[in-house]
């Protein structure tokens, strides 16, 4: 193993935090509901401070660049469909429009939406379940909303997308492919937003099945969840095409000697400095707990080592989602659907240990899905 280079990523875990308020927007997965939550991350408190009843459950939700626009899937509608709010703060949450997906999935559920960083500000969707391989391409007004859907395309007829990211310049976007154990590539056009398909590539091994996939901002080094596998796996980006290689370097996010048909894994994010990378499994027995794993960094986005491997307070549920904070990297988000939480999870001042330090309870029958940090 290649020495540390992330000194830096230390000293900002041991900087001083802000001593200020940040707003969380939580969604659902069977509810109509979006709830905000507030954190102090001096007094290390989380706290209910808004219940937005809604016409849709979002069992994902995405900020606009500028945090002016939230996109959610339409999770409990009977043909896939997203939804399209302005906010005028945290709270201040107002349904302008939702947008069917399109294409020939109607018996599917829409499941995820990741939106453009960069003009025009495309937000892309797809759906999950029986018939899922199509994907769309939405464009949005002035002001940020849904305006329509610009382009339907398609994966491959066995497919099921359940996550997608961008690079940091949004020329490529890479979708995992939970069903069909599937990587693909697309390039963006810049003027439009509208995708053209470039490569895929099958999963590391037979069962594997990529779930969610997070991208360096260097853009070397692609990080996908296998849900199957229950691994965290690297790839390098070739940077001409954008197409991603697998390297063999892979990470358990469950214990050594545990069975992986007992668990699923589920989420991978980049911390604030990128400097560390965060990951969770999900248990499918409600008796069994998931897990929380954090990784450290190089300057280029390589995995220099495994943190830690922390057990999560339940199985997780569907969820088990990681959220890090924008302000700092003590700081990460969880949301638990079998119960009904969200976490407030603080890195240790040596970066080789996590613990939950605060908590709130949502306990109405489908939250909570996944968070993101408004503030």
């Amino acid at each position: 193993m290649r020495p540390s280079t992330s000194s830096f990523a230390f000293l900002s875990l041991l900087s001083a935090v802000n001593g200020e308020l940040h707003q969380l927007i939580v969604g659902t997965f069977g509810t109509e509901h979006l709830y905000t939550l507030e954190f102090d991350d001096s007094a290390l408190t989380l706290e209910l401070i808004g219940n937005l009843t809604t016409n849709a459950a979002s069992s994902w939700i995405a900020l606009s660049h500028d945090k002016k626009n939230l996109y959610g899937t339409s999770f409990t509608a009977s043909s896939p469909a997203f939804v399209s709010y302005t906010l005028g703060s945290a709270t201040d949450i107002i349904y302008n429009t939702t947008l069917a997906l399109g294409g020939n999935c109607s018996s599917s559920k829409a499941i995820f939406v990741a939106a453009a960083s960069k003009s025009p500000y495309a937000v892309y969707g797809t759906p999950f379940g029986a018939s899922a391989e199509c994907g769309s391409v939405m464009s949005v007004d002035e002001n940020g909303v849904l305006l329509e859907v610009i382009q339907n395309y398609t994966y491959q007829s066995t497919s099921g997308v359940h996550g997608m990211a961008m690079n940091a310049n949004n020329s490529f976007i890479y979708s995992a492919d939970d069903s069909a154990n599937t990587l693909w590539t697309h390039s963006v056009d810049s003027t439009t937003g509208e995708l053209t398909y470039v490569s895929s590539i099958a999963g590391p091994v037979t069962g594997a099945d990529p779930r969610h996939v997070a991208v360096h901002p260097e853009g070397q080094y692609l990080y996908v969840i296998l849900e199957g596998a229950n691994e965290l796996a690297q790839y390098s980006i070739d940077q001409v095409t954008g197409i991603p290689s697998f390297e063999n370097v892979t990470y358990s996010l469950i214990p050594f000697g545990a069975t992986s048909s007992s668990y699923w894994s589920d989420e991978v994010a980049l911390s604030f400095s990128n400097n560390y990378l965060w990951a969770t499994s999900r248990a499918r027995s409600s008796n069994s707990t998931g897990y929380i794993s954090a990784f450290s960094l190089g300057s280029d986005g390589s995995i220099e080592s495994q943190l830690f491997l922390n057990a999560t307070s339940s199985s997780g549920g569907t969820a088990n989602s990681v959220a890090p904070s924008p302000f700092s990297d003590q700081f990460v988000a969880l949301t638990d659907s079998s119960v009904g939480f969200v976490q407030i999870w603080q890195l240790g001042s040596d970066g080789a240990s996590a613990s939950v330090v605060a908590n709130v309870d949502i306990e109405d029958g489908g939250c909570c899905a996944n968070a993101v940090w408004y503030s």
